[in-house]
Parts: C-alpha cells; structure tokens; sequence
C-alpha cells in the first residue's frame, strides 16, 4: 500500500522526494492547438463557399485547401443536435477524433493541407469510434476530392500560344 505524504519526514529536514516525470517526445505528442481551428468567419465561409462536401453518418464535411503547414477544424453544431450538454459532447467527440488523426490528415502531396468545417444533422448518440470512423471517411473523400481537382486544373506556368 502506499502512503501519501503530505509534509517531510519530520526525522529530517528534506521534502519527499518525488522523481520528475519526463515529457513525452514532441513528435509523439498529439496536441489540439490553436493553430489547427478555424476561428474566423471568412475562414468557414471560404470552406462553405468552395461547395466540396462529403457526408458520412449525421457529419458533413466541408473543405478547401488552406495553404498553411497543417489542416485546421472547424465546428459547425446546430441547436437541432440537442442541448448544449449534447452539442459539447459531439464536438469534444469530432474535436478528438481530429487530433488522433492529425498525422494522417497532414498532406503531402497537392493542394496541400485542408481546412475541415463539420456540421452535424440531428442524430441518436453514437459511440467516440463511430464518430471517429464517419471523420476519417469523409476526410479522406475530400482529401482525394481536392487531389483529383488539383491534377485536372490546367498548368497555370505552361506556355501558352
């Protein structure tokens, strides 16, 4: 059983001593920063106005190349979902689901990282993985979407007669 100590050992001066805890690696830390949400307005209605959605379960997923060096999130939660304890808990819920799979969301290859603005249709409660599982399919759709549409664009460079 271990004791919990609360003061030092009062045959001694010393605290307890407590080993510090190393800090896990960066690169294997997967973090919710300000700069992966989308805050402003004009940001959701550049999602909204490039009109590329995808819809997987009660999520739709909007999206448009962001240019920057990680895609961002945005939510869109109506009060249709339910009240605000259930709308807080959809969005805790895609909000995780993106920050799981922030390393696979990365793109390498053209246009780039996306920004992702999600609404939710009204629905019954779902599991974290259901929710994780609709956020990944659509992603991915529009993922290759904004591929397929970059490699049909015409060479802006290309000499033209």
């Amino acid at each position: 059983m271990i004791r919990r100590v609360s003061a030092a050992c009062p045959a001694c001066a010393d605290p307890p001593y407590h080993p510090p805890v190393p800090p896990a690696p960066a690169s294997s830390r997967l973090l919710f920063r300000r700069r992966h949400r989308l805050s402003l307005d004009r940001d959701y209605q550049a999602a909204f106005g490039a009109k590329v959605r995808k819809s997987s379960g009660p999520i739709t997923i909007f999206a448009r190349p962001n240019g920057l060096p990680h895609p961002r999130l945005g939510l869109s939660v109506g009060k249709r979902v339910g009240n605000a304890v259930e709308r807080n808990a959809v969005k805790r819920r895609i909000r995780e689901a993106f920050r799981l799979n922030l390393p696979a969301l990365v793109a390498d290859a053209e246009p780039g990282n996306l920004d992702f603005v999600v609404t939710v249709r009204p629905h019954s409660p779902i599991e974290f993985t259901e929710y994780q599982r609709h956020f990944l399919a659509a992603a991915d759709a529009l993922t290759r979407e904004w591929q397929r549409r970059h490699r049909r664009a015409p060479d802006a460079g290309a000499d033209q007669p």
